[in-house]
């Protein structure tokens, strides 16, 4: 993210800014540009971490500037989207038997969430982050990867794939980044070509649906 400003003074000045998540009005980064000079354009890149270093959240943005010390004021706003929806082409859901919770076989119960594709549709990383692991899994998940994320407390699973996976263990890979293609390996192989995706927080998944749904909106 490139934020672009100038502004008008008599002389070099420190200038103050902030960027403010919107939702509720906290600031989430501050930047001082000091003996910065009036009448030309400055830029100011921002990675999308938080003062903390971690991934700040999707949502809208305002940015605050204005000499240091003094009162700062609006200077322009964002949308900010750290993730993207994997599947890459026509989708659709399994209905009520691939969302999360649905019972399974044994008492077990469906952990991710199944975006339907063709199969040989491209998938790629949700979100940037390290491969923590890629295998197959012959009895439920087939071909699958699972991935850090970025500066996040959570994991981005996708199984199912259908074959060896384009990333490898130990790998950091970028937010967009290919990783594999959706398939039915492992015990898909009776159900249409589908994405089994999980999120993970603490190694314990929870409902994935409404992010999946929400990056699908605006990727």
């Amino acid at each position: 993210m490139t934020i672009r400003y100038r502004f008008a003074a008599r002389r070099p000045v420190d200038l103050a800014i902030r960027i403010v998540h919107r939702a509720d009005d906290r600031v989430v980064r501050g930047f001082v540009d000091r003996g910065a000079a009036p009448g030309r354009t400055h830029r100011l890149r921002w990675g999308g971490l938080t003062s903390a270093g971690r991934a700040a959240p999707d949502g809208h943005y305002g940015v605050l500037a204005g000499r240091r010390g003094h009162r700062l004021r609006r200077i322009g706003g964002f949308v900010l989207h750290g993730h993207v929806f994997p599947v890459r082409g026509p989708h659709g859901t399994r209905g009520a038997i691939g969302e999360f919770g649905a019972p399974r076989s044994g008492g077990r119960t469906h952990e991710g969430f199944d975006v339907t594709a063709a199969c040989g549709t491209r998938l790629i990383a949700a979100r940037g982050g390290r491969v923590l692991r890629t295998a197959f899994d012959p009895v439920l998940y087939g071909w699958f990867v699972l991935i850090d994320g970025r500066k996040e407390r959570r994991n981005y699973f996708y199984a199912h794939l259908r074959r060896r996976p384009a990333v490898h263990r130990g790998e950091r890979v970028r937010t967009r980044q290919p990783i594999g293609e959706v398939g039915r390996t492992g015990n898909a192989r009776t159900t249409p070509c589908h994405l089994h995706f999980e999120l993970r927080r603490g190694g314990v998944p929870f409902d994935p649906e409404p992010a999946l749904r929400r990056w699908d909106r605006y990727s």
